[in-house]
């Protein structure tokens, strides 16, 4: 019997982990079946699409209606990242509703100032439901604003308002010690965006006490709607939505504000199954990764790609030491120039709010880096070492360049690259299409665009090429290491060289922050320094995929042609989905 091919074999395993994680996180977002999970849009009264996902329990029907509870997250995220909250709920005998925020997600946006939205439109739907009863709100960061604009917009009550990491800056204008009613605050004990003592002070006159508030203690009544409390959990502002205390605190709380006492449905509140819905989550995005690795593989093996391989021609090689210092400068540059972007305030409009500084800081320090690339290059040309842009694995041929073939070679990369992309899409589609889905693990990884966020990707796409492919010339040319006894070592040393180089200084800075914040018993870096640092929680996964392509690209052709449109459309792809649209 013929033995299946590695590459064949690792395929079809990444195809089962994709579709054994979509089962899962399709299975708790569902509760195994006993909830209806559908895709729905609703509009704003002045014409916006509002994009939500309506948990139904099967038990909730007009004869026996369930309370109705609205969930909708911070800003740059979308309704997935709340969705915690709805399988938990919606479990628990809860009909939740979670929406895409007007600007957010897969929602439209509106010319409109000091629009809800959507968060009106939510209510306004969820009240007319004839299977749902009382009503309560969740709202995370931004989307604790919205829920507060909502609630004071309209007459229909409200008997829950749970406020996620958000809220308290305009307290006064907006709460007392009655209104709204049965107010629940959640916020990370090392939020970035929070001073907890000056907060706990703040929080006195909504809970009707003159000294500050106590933390776990409840204030008022439920039964006149005066309940009040506050918790502090051991997480910081990103994480609050997948905190497990998070999420048990606020089940409980909403089930004594809106049925009173524990019913039929009700489950112990430390029972959670949002866990499986990241883990399938994960489990999907690691088959998808892995499955692109394969597919390169397979693909460069037929003929009409198999052009683009080239013979190891050059014995350059980066000695460890510089590898190990240049490389951590690459790292800075790289780091320094986003924040520095992100930091100033520059007077400039883009339709997609971050958008501009993102894409401009991670293009200045790319345009740094190959100035510093080209005067490395003189400086060692001066002492005789004489590398080629060729060594670098940047073109083709020696010292004649074939110009015909550099251009076949472009090609053929640029077209595996593309057949990746198109790929991932094949599955993406479908799973959202029909299971309301997206592949991630909290944070996206591939989702699915609307067609206004599609419009985004071309000109994302080609900002990141130059960026993706000074990388290249950068981790697998300059700093690229001696290759090892075999295939795999090497593979597997210029991997990890790879990831140590573009993600060493965030991981780093991340680390500091945690301990510091540890230390203190707060954020070490708050405010909107804090709050920018949460970027690094994105970043450092996604560069941590997008070397690996570039190393295993390398590997496969000794050249990264491969990796630079696959990487650029996988950053464009990701700008395009998560940052809001003005």
């Amino acid at each position: 019997m013929a033995r299946l091919r590695p590459r064949y074999l690792v395929f079809l395993i990444s195809i089962l982990m994709m579709v054994s994680g979509i089962s899962m996180a399709w299975a708790a977002q569902n509760n195994f079946g006993t909830v209806q999970a559908t895709e729905i849009t609703l509009v704003t009264s002045d014409g916006v699409p509002i994009s939500g996902i309506l948990q139904r329990p099967l038990a909730a029907t007009t004869a026996t209606p369930l309370p109705g509870v609205i969930v909708i997250h911070g800003v740059i995220q979308s309704k997935e990242w709340v969705m915690a909250f709805g399988i938990e709920l919606a479990r628990r005998g809860f009909v939740v509703l979670t929406i895409d925020a007007m600007g957010h997600g897969n929602s439209g946006t509106s010319t409109v100032p000091n629009t809800d939205r959507g968060g009106l439109a939510a209510l306004e739907y969820l009240d007319s439901l004839t299977y749902v009863s009382t009503l309560g709100m969740i709202g995370h960061s931004m989307g604790a604003g919205i829920a507060i604009q909502t609630i004071n917009a309209s007459s229909i009550q409200v008997d829950s308002l749970v406020i996620v990491g958000g809220g308290s800056s305009s307290m006064a204008t907006w709460a007392n010690a009655t209104y709204p009613q049965n107010l629940f605050f959640v916020v990370g004990l090392y939020d970035e965006l929070f001073d907890v003592p000056e907060l706990l002070n703040t929080l006195a006159g909504p809970f009707n006490t003159t000294a500050p508030v106590v933390p776990g203690q409840l204030y008022g009544d439920f039964a006149t709607g005066t309940a009040r409390g506050i918790i502090l959990p051991p997480t910081n502002h990103l994480f609050e939505t997948i905190d497990a205390t998070c999420i048990s605190s606020t089940t409980e709380w909403l089930m004594a504000s809106l049925k009173g006492t524990p019913d039929t449905y009700w489950i112990p509140s430390q029972n959670l199954l949002y866990p499986l819905w990241v883990a399938g989550g994960f489990l999907a995005c690691l088959g998808a990764i892995l499955s692109v690795f394969a597919l390169f593989s397979i693909l460069i093996g037929f003929t009409v790609f198999r052009k683009i391989q080239q013979s190891p021609n050059s014995l350059y090689h980066a000695k460890n030491s510089r590898y190990l210092v240049m490389g951590l400068l690459y790292g800075l540059l790289g780091l320094g120039a986003l924040f520095t972007m992100l930091l100033v305030n520059l007077p400039f409009t883009y339709p997609q709010s971050l958008g501009f500084p993102v894409i401009l800081g991670l293009f200045f320090g790319s345009l740094v880096a190959v100035l510093l690339l080209i005067g490395i290059k003189y400086m060692m040309n001066r002492k005789s070492a004489t590398p080629t842009w060729n060594d670098f694995g940047g073109f083709n041929g020696g010292e004649q360049k074939d110009y015909r073939k550099i251009g076949q070679t472009i090609s053929i990369g640029f077209l595996l690259g593309f057949i990746g992309i198109a790929w991932l899409n094949l599955w993406v589609l479908p799973v959202d299409l029909l299971l309301a889905l997206d592949f991630r693990v909290f944070l996206p990884f591939m989702k699915a665009l609307s067609p206004q966020r599609a419009l985004f990707l071309p000109l994302y796409f080609i900002l990141f090429l130059p960026i993706t492919l000074i990388d290249g010339l950068w981790i697998m040319g300059y700093l690229r290491t001696k290759p090892m006894e075999n295939w795999w070592k090497t593979q597997t040393s210029w991997t990890t060289k790879a990831i140590f180089i573009k993600v060493l200084v965030m991981a780093f800075i991340l680390l500091i922050q945690t301990i510091a914040s540890l230390a203190i018993g707060g954020p070490f870096l708050s405010g909107f320094m804090g709050f920018y640092l949460l970027f690094l929680w994105i970043f450092i996964p996604m560069y941590a995929v997008s070397t690996s392509y570039l190393a295993w690209s390398y590997r496969l052709s000794n050249r990264f042609y491969i990796s630079v449109l696959f990487n650029a459309f996988l950053f464009a792809w990701l700008m395009a989905a998560i940052l809001p649209i003005m």
